[in-house]
């Protein structure tokens, strides 16, 4: 999520969303990746891809519309999107999966990758997961199985010195492939392909 310009929720200490979805983005294309899967990162460096756009909110609606396009691009495809949260209230803390409400199995993948999470990684964590509304386009738009993953809470210092350890982003991407390994095994037992 977010890139170049668009830097999405900033930190009281200054840390950017931008690079703590990358970090996490990155680590869990390498494990999936060794783990088999084939995987299609949207930007790799601190990148916006716009096309178009004199202003930040046109370059901004560009970026997504060209990320929806790259995602439709692909069959028989997961999008996973990662994020950062912030909230008013500092103790509010958690990760949190959104999911598509245009595809069953949707709902399904974040059931998978929120319970991987809040088993493996955050064993405290009680929230569920969310429908999408019109506010996330990618989600609210998307047909394929669309997650988006909100690691943690940015504006919880606790939380924030978590999501700035290279240790704890490796164990959040790890729990987000088990999440995915899991919700994989379910479609084969369920007879469906992958």
């Amino acid at each position: 999520g977010h890139g170049g310009e668009d830097g999405g929720a900033v930190a009281k200490d200054g840390t950017v969303e931008k690079d703590l979805n990358l970090e996490i983005s990155l680590k869990l294309n390498d494990i999936l990746s060794i783990m088999g899967y084939k995987t299609y990162l949207i930007r790799t460096i601190d990148t916006a891809i716009h096309t178009s756009g004199d202003t930040i909110r046109q370059r901004k609606i560009s970026d997504i519309k060209n990320r929806f396009s790259i995602m439709n691009q692909y069959d028989n495809c997961l999008y996973i999107s990662i994020h950062q949260n912030k909230f008013s209230d500092t103790s509010v803390h958690g990760a949190q999966t959104f999911y598509s409400p245009n595809n069953n199995e949707s709902k399904v993948l974040a059931s998978f990758i929120q319970k991987s999470i809040s088993s493996q990684l955050q064993k405290d964590n009680k929230r569920v997961i969310k429908k999408s509304g019109t506010d996330i386009y990618l989600l609210y738009n998307a047909t394929k199985p669309t997650i988006m993953v909100e690691c943690g809470f940015i504006s919880n210092d606790n939380e924030l010195k978590k999501l700035k350890d290279n240790v704890y982003q490796n164990q959040m991407a790890l729990s987000i492939a088990f999440g995915i390994i899991n919700y994989n095994i379910s479609e084969v037992k369920n007879g469906s392909e992958i």
